[in-house]
């Protein structure tokens, strides 16, 4: 009061030095109602009691004194608004101005608005203005102006000696932008030349050591800050905390958005759902996260505000308003850190981040990236929440992360593009930028990139004195924009296009806002859809420009216009409000007026592109990059030499084109990098920047492509491998031979192509090294053989063609098996490769898997050849071969002697006594059952001789036996109490004496090999085909024992020789010695992991039937790999199979057949629908379903009524799926117009309902991204929408062929269920081509099976066949069999019985000596001659007369012998040689050789013989 009085009376008789804190009035000029006012907000100050009020007189004094101070008060201290009004009252800035600027334009609004409302009445009106532009002509006649940095900057440029400004205060000095750093450092220059201008630099965390510094020292003032507590919780895992308060997650439309975002918003609802009232702020780091979070977050309590640099004034107010009963909750980027005091904000949620520019001068490149923010950033933004009461501040991030953030942020100097500041720098009259006296002084490098870029904009050169700008130079600092966008304006006026470099200029600045792509998967996708039609061939810039000019140019609320084309009209508003900034800026700093028509047209291409083209390459030729040549690269960035790919919202996306050269803004830097704002240009306007050899050198580092077709689909995935695990081998392979890691091979299996990457130089020897592999795979198909057996000493091998390729009769070996130390470790490509490379004919390998059970470690597998010499070939060159450090080992493998039983080896156990009987045996029974056992067994016989039974009465439960013959055996005293009762009998023991002098084990072992080799096929090398083993006995040990193992290709020769043994005596053993065998044979069954957990309980039952039968065992044991195995053991073969029988069953599952599942049907499983069926149905019906790809089979495991509902639920799922699948359209390809999807989308519209209109039926989505119309419906309804697509593609001017090859080559229709041949990559209805087999299977002629395409003619594959006919594959064998036999010209014929399927081969005429072909399944002799039964020691030609006609040679033979005549009973020829005239003929006649009669016995023959002819014999 006592101040304002002072000021009142002139300060007559005032004592008080310093400076008045209200200046002096004139006589007679007391305005009364300014005074009240004054006195008012005095009132209000004290009230207030802001900590800045008590340091005013202090704070003024200080400014009076000093020409610089540095303020540093701290959070609430009330400094932003109070200190212009100190200085205007006091009235120490004369008939100056006071200027006080802030890093941004809301700011400054804000303040100037809560500055004028608080002095209102205390100064003239209009005294309190903010400027968002200051322009050079523009004069201050205002006491207190509030405005930006840059504006400030702007206008210093202009007057050199900022006439009309007293004060000028630079708030928020801390941030240190680029524009503030120039200020003060200009601010500095002058203020040697103007002492009565004074400098006041305020900040709450701004490092003011280093700024009093470099203001010589200047004073620095503390005022204390006004906050209330502030409590920090650190929450690093907000998951975590919102199950803790029962909050739900946000829900997975999120999932494309960075977790922070998330983190945020689940915060947000967290406290909102159980905080108390006030205001939440929560800290974002961009625009777009801004918005996506203010639509994200309902909630009908609560008023979901956004906040950031781009919102127009009345937006922005929105935040300081009041809203009664709802929470106010703000999301808002760094622009709310300082400045701004939203007075009811208690909680503030700070994610941590900040997105801004990073400038790398190596690279020359602006990179867009999220940055960890300062600790005193961070304390900022917990200030916030603590201005008018206490608050809590979350910080999504440990503790630790705190403490190790900056203390103070980075000066933005140092971080982005200095072209701006070089420019205005060099337009002070500074000629060498290094010399200028800087703050923090930035990289030498980025300075000198700077001045690089600017003199290729044209706005700079260089003198002997340094550099000057030029003309160009001058018009960009009076623009005050960033010179590439001030370049591209004015450019742009020299071509003619005025309105198009203003808005390109703006639009290009806030490109990355213009679209909007919020909401749910289905909005966002919507929202791409909408986007397509205004996207431009030219890329981004283009689209940009095209839809601002439909904006601008367009009728109706323009509001309402952005809205139903999901466009920001936020955004272009804003563009608005910068292109009237740019008009005005243009009329008064360089006299130009732009014309608001347009010239240039985006329906139309026309020469106003190509000047666009290369007016903005001419301004961001640093931003030059070429397409890498594979999309997986991307676009090499020429400057930097950095592979970075296109941002995906992309526009060039939408034309599926990769045009060679690109240009573009910036490098956003996410979790990828991303190019943005992108611009294709074409070769001739690289040329008007880059020199043709500069261009030839960057093209000499671009991967050239190469194609290769023609490429079977089962080539593709076999050249491919599992999980693409050989593909990227031979990647590999490349890239090391070449030295070059960017060489890709990419595999296109729609189109059965092979895409290369290579650079020029390369390309001949990738093209080479993946021809050949192609080509391996593709022989190794042509070539791939089923080896069957049609009888039991035949090969044949079935490939090709459904032809036999060899038949195999000699007994020669098809088949060697790979030795190797490492075999599991062998690459199988590499092992082929080396094969083939030795040796031709390959017919198919097998590795063996990794699941068997007693397995060689060094066996790898096993190759057949197409012929015996092959493989024969195989072993003489492959074996000793050194492969990867260890030697090659081949050996043949013989099938002819295998049964086909499913077990390796026969194994026997082989006892007999080492000590003599006694006679006496101890048998054990059941408790109370030894009486009863002796009454059965009364007068039993054992051995030839009777026993004698009684109760033992030393042993209970024990029957004593005597009598026994020495050398009856354990089991055949068991058999013979078992014969003889009933009772249970637990065990029988002979009691023998003491062990006598035995033979030796080897000799024992030496008769056992004797004994054995007889039973051998090959005598000379008997133990080749077992091993005998004896064990040394114990001491204590009763039986001898040993172990006799046989080759199981041998069981038989094994089942004869143990029936030998059995019962006998070695020739070096006692009489009593007696042998008893015991056969072991072992099996062993094995099921992956996932099989056996279905049929778990099927298998436990199976295997506890096991237990009840006599001499069988089981383990069940799970290996290493997971995987389950049960080996049994049996004592007969038989038993064997019977019990593996059962356990197959379960275990191979049951093959789907039925007639609904066609292939289109089948191969539905390969799509993730279908593969979801698959999954639900194992869920529901506890079965275990296996596609497998190559055959197309579908095997379900699990119980018998388990497969069952799962095969018909599988079934009916599969085939509604099919019904329901959608037709694919795609609108992109070789053939079709590069912009077919906007056309359609400009036709029927974004949600297609012209379509809809026309076929209402269907069921339409459209995948942008893809470029594919999805088509759900009848099968008409697709054919409507797929002939209205083909209309709109053949009406356009494209020339586009739409194909028509889509007719079956033999039914000449419409593909249906169509099926690719392997050889030819033909295509063909798949029951055309079913019927094309049977057919031959029917007639036994027509192969080898070809395509029927014209010209082609190549054989089918046993590939395709197993696809076609997996159900009758064994009947398309028997019939090319038929066929081969046919077709040799009686090379080979089949065995003469019927139905036996035995071959052999027809002896050569005149050959000598030959063998009978003896059949192995019927076991029939056979002349490989004549063919008929074998006749020894006969010819041929005799044998068939005498078929012919039995009698003929008994005629020729009977000539001039009387001792010949014929049976007069059945005609039988009788020779008599000697003896009486009795003869009995075969048929069992007696005959009278005198007479011929015949009688019934010989009795009565001798009877006729001494009646008749009165003797025996003819008498001498």
């Amino acid at each position: 009061m006592w101040s304002i009085q002072r000021a009142m009376l002139r300060g007559s008789g005032d004592k008080e030095e310093g400076v008045d804190l209200f200046a002096a009035v004139d006589d007679g000029e007391v305005d009364f109602v300014k005074v009240h006012m004054m006195l008012l907000r005095e009132c209000r100050r004290l009230k207030e009691g802001l900590p800045i009020y008590a340091y005013r007189r202090r704070i003024l004094n200080h400014i009076f004194a000093n020409q610089v101070m540095i303020l540093i008060g701290e959070t609430g201290s009330g400094k932003s608004t109070q200190l212009v009004q100190f200085l205007a009252d006091s009235g120490v800035a004369g008939g100056g101005s006071i200027i006080c600027t802030q890093p941004r334009k809301l700011a400054a609004i804000s303040l100037a608005h809560r500055v004028d409302e608080e002095s209102k009445g205390c100064y003239g009106d209009s005294s309190v203005l903010s400027y968002s532009t200051l322009l050079s002509s523009q004069g201050f006649g205002t006491k207190i102006i509030f405005t930006t940095d840059s504006c400030l900057l702007h206008y210093c440029m202009s007057d050199v000696n900022l006439d009309g400004i007293s004060y000028i205060i630079i708030d928020e000095a801390h941030e240190r932008s680029l524009n503030t750093d120039l200020l003060l450092a200009m601010i500095k220059k002058k203020l040697l030349d103007r002492l009565d201008l004074r400098l006041i630099i305020m900040s709450a965390t701004a490092d003011a050591d280093r700024l009093a510094e470099y203001f010589y020292g200047c004073q620095i003032f503390h005022v204390r800050g006004r906050t209330f507590p502030v409590e920090i919780k650190y929450v690093p895992d907000v998951s975590a905390e919102a199950s803790l308060n029962s909050v739900p997650s946000i829900s997975s439309v999120a999932s494309s958005t960075a977790s922070y975002v998330t983190d945020v918003v689940q915060m947000v609802n967290i406290i909102h759902k159980n905080e108390e009232e006030g205001a939440i702020l929560a800290f974002l780091t961009s625009q777009l996260e801004v918005e996506w979070a203010c639509e994200t977050f309902s909630d009908p309590n609560a008023v979901v505000l956004p906040m950031h640099g781009k919102l127009s004034s009345l937006e922005q107010n929105l935040v300081f308003k009041s809203y009664p009963g709802k929470r106010k909750i703000i999301f808002c980027t760094n622009i709310a850190e300082t400045s701004l005091t939203i007075k009811d904000v208690k909680y503030v949620v700070d994610c941590g981040l900040a997105k801004e520019y990073r400038f790398v001068p190596t690279s020359g490149l602006n990179v867009l990236k999220v940055n960890w923010i300062s600790q005193s950033s961070a304390n900022q933004r917990a200030g916030r929440a603590g201005r008018t009461g206490a608050g809590k501040c979350y910080r999504l991030y440990p503790e630790s992360d705190f403490g190790m953030m900056e203390v103070h942020q980075e000066p933005e100097i140092r971080k982005v593009h200095l072209g701006t500041a070089v420019l205005r720098i060099l337009a002070l009259g500074v000629t060498d930028v290094k010399c200028f006296e800087f703050i923090d002084a930035p990289d030498p490098e980025a300075i000198a990139m700077a001045v690089n870029n600017l003199e290729q904009l044209g706005a700079i050169e260089c003198k002997r004195s340094g550099f000057e700008l030029t003309d160009i130079g001058h018009d960009l600092v009076k623009l005050g924009i960033e010179p590439r966008l001030g370049k591209i304006m004015l450019d742009c006026f020299s071509y003619g296009l005025m309105k198009e470099g203003l808005v390109l200029a703006s639009v290009m600045a806030n490109a990355s806002s213009i679209f909007c792509r919020v909401g749910t998967n289905e909005e966002k996708y919507k929202a791409d859809r909408l986007k397509v039609p205004f996207c431009h061939p030219d890329g981004d810039l283009f689209t940009s420009l095209a839809v601002y000019k439909k904006w601008e140019t367009g009728y109706g609320n323009k509001n309402t216009w952005c809205w139903q084309n999901s466009i920001n009209a936020k955004t272009l508003r804003r563009c608005q409000e910068t292109i009237s900034e740019l008009e005005k800026c243009l009329k008064h700093e360089l006299n130009i007026i732009v014309p608001s028509y347009w010239s240039w047209n985006p329906e139309k291409p026309t020469m106003h592109d190509t000047s666009l083209k290369k007016i903005i390459l001419s301004s961001l030729r640093g931003n030059l990059a070429m397409f890498s040549g594979h999309e997986n690269l991307g676009y090499k960035v020429i400057s930097a030499g950095q592979r970075v790919q296109l941002h995906p919202s992309c526009s060039l996306f939408i034309y599926g084109s990769k045009p060679e050269w690109v240009v573009f803004s910036e490098i956003l830097s996410a979790v990828n990098q991303y190019l943005v704002c992108v611009t294709a240009v074409g070769l001739n306007e690289v040329l008007t920047v880059h020199p043709m050899s500069f261009i030839k050198q960057l093209e000499e580092s671009k991967l050239q492509r190469k194609v290769i077709t023609g490429i079977g689909n089962k080539s593709l995935r076999r050249f491919c491998g599992k999980s693409g695990q050989n593909l990227q081998n031979i990647i590999s392979l490349l890239r090391k031979d070449c030295r070059d890691d960017h060489i890709m091979v990419d595999l296109d299996f729609s189109s059965s192509e092979v895409l290369l990457f290579a650079k020029e130089h390369d390309m001949e020897k990738v093209f080479c090294k993946v021809n050949y592999a192609l080509e391996l795979e593709a022989k190794l198909l042509r070539d791939e053989c089923d080896e069957r057996r049609p009888g039991s000493s035949t090969i044949a091998l079935f490939g090709s063609g459904a032809e036999i390729k060899h038949l195999e009769l000699g007994k020669r070996y098809l088949t060697v098996e790979i030795l190797h130390q490492n075999a599991r470790v062998i690459d199988e490509k590499e092992l082929v490769c080396l094969v083939d490379s030795l040796v031709p004919g390959i017919a198919n390998f097998h590795k063996t898997g990794n699941f068997q059970t007693n397995l060689d470690e060094t066996k790898w597998g096993r190759f057949t050849f197409l012929k015996p010499d092959y493989a024969e070939d195989a072993i003489s060159k492959l074996n000793g071969i050194e492969f990867h450090g260890s030697l090659l080992k081949v050996s043949p493998v013989s099938i002819y002697s295998h049964s086909g039983l499913p077990f390796p080896a026969v194994r026997a156990k082989v006892s007999w006594p080492r000590k003599a009987s006694r006679g006496v045996a101890l048998v054990t029974c059941a408790s109370g059952e030894a009486e009863f056992i002796v009454k059965d067994c009364f007068a039993l016989g054992v051995g030839g001789r009777y026993v004698n039974c009684e109760v033992s009465n030393r042993y209970a439960n024990c029957v004593f036996v005597t009598g026994i013959p020495l050398h009856v055996t354990e089991p055949e005293l068991y058999d013979a109490f078992h014969s003889t009762t009933t009772r249970r009998i637990l065990d029988i023991r002979l009691l023998r004496g003491q062990p006598t002098a035995s033979s030796s084990v080897s000799e024992c072992t030496e008769a056992l090999m004797r004994a054995i080799s007889l039973f051998m096929p090959n005598r000379n090398f008997p133990c080749q085909k077992f091993r005998v083993q004896v064990f040394p006995p114990e001491e204590k040990d009763l039986m001898m024992k040993a172990t006799i193992t046989f080759d199981g290709s041998f069981h038989r020769e094994a089942a004869r020789a143990l029936d030998h043994l059995q019962g006998s005596v070695l020739p070096c053993c006692l009489p009593w010695q007696i042998i008893q065998c015991e056969h072991v044979f072992h099996s062993t069954v094995s099921c992956p992991m996932r099989i056996y957990n279905v049929i778990s309980q099927d298998v436990g039952a199976l295997l506890e039937s096991f237990r009840s039968q006599k001499g069988v065992a089981y383990n069940l044991e799970k290996n290493e790999n997971g995987n389950f195995r049960v080996k049994l053991t049996a004592n007969a073969t038989k038993t064997i199979a019977d019990l593996r029988r059962p356990l197959e069953l379960l275990m191979k599952g049951k093959i789907i057949n039925h007639p609904d599942l066609m292939l289109s049907t089948v191969q539905l499983l390969w799509s993730r629908d279908g593969m979801e069926q698959l999954r639900s149905v194992e869920r529901e019906t506890g079965t275990y379903i296996l596609y497998d790809r190559q055959s197309l089979n579908i095997k379900i495991f699990g119980s018998t009524d388990n497969v069952a509902a799962a095969e018909e639920k599988l079934v009916h799922a599969l085939v509604q799926l099919h019904e329901k699948k959608p037709l694919e359209v795609c609108l992109r390809g070789r053939n079709l117009p590069p912009n077919l999807m906007k056309e359609v989308i400009v036709k029927f519209g974004a949600d297609l309902e012209g379509l809809k209109n026309e076929v209402p039926a269907v069921d339409l989505q459209l995948n942008t991204r893809r470029q594919t119309l999805y088509v759900r419906g009848s099968k008409e309804d697709k054919q409507r929408v797929e002939g209205m697509i083909s209309e709109l593609i053949t009406s356009s001017d494209h020339n586009a062929q739409l194909s028509s090859e889509n007719a079956c080559p033999i039914c000449l229709c419409e593909l249906e269920d169509p099926f690719k041949l392997e050889s030819c990559g033909h295509m063909f209805c798949l029951a055309c081509l079913v019927d094309q087999c049977e057919s031959a299977m029917k007639s036994q002629d027509g192969f080898p099976l070809r395509c029927l395409e014209s010209g082609c003619n190549k054989l089918f594959l046993l590939a395709d066949l197993r696809s076609l006919l997996p159900d009758k594959l064994d009947e398309l064998f028997r019939a090319s069999l038929n066929a081969f036999v046919a077709s040799s010209a009686g090379l080979y014929r089949f065995c003469p019985t019927p139905d036996c399927t035995s071959i052999y081969q027809v002896a050569a005429a005149g050959a000598q000596g030959d063998r009978p072909f003896v059949c192995g399944a019927c076991s029939v002799e056979t002349c490989t001659k004549c063919h008929l039964e074998y006749h020894p020691f006969i010819s041929c030609e005799a044998y068939k007369e005498y078929k012919a006609d039995p009698d003929a040679t008994m005629l020729e033979w009977r000539k001039g012998k009387e001792n010949v005549k014929n049976c007069p009973s059945c005609g039988f020829t009788i020779e008599k040689s000697e003896g009486c005239n009795h003869v009995e003929c075969r048929c069992g006649s007696h005959i009278c050789w005198n007479c011929l009669e015949n009688f019934k016995s010989s009795e009565e023959c001798y009877g006729h013989l001494r009646s008749v002819h009165l003797s025996y014999a003819d008498l001498m």
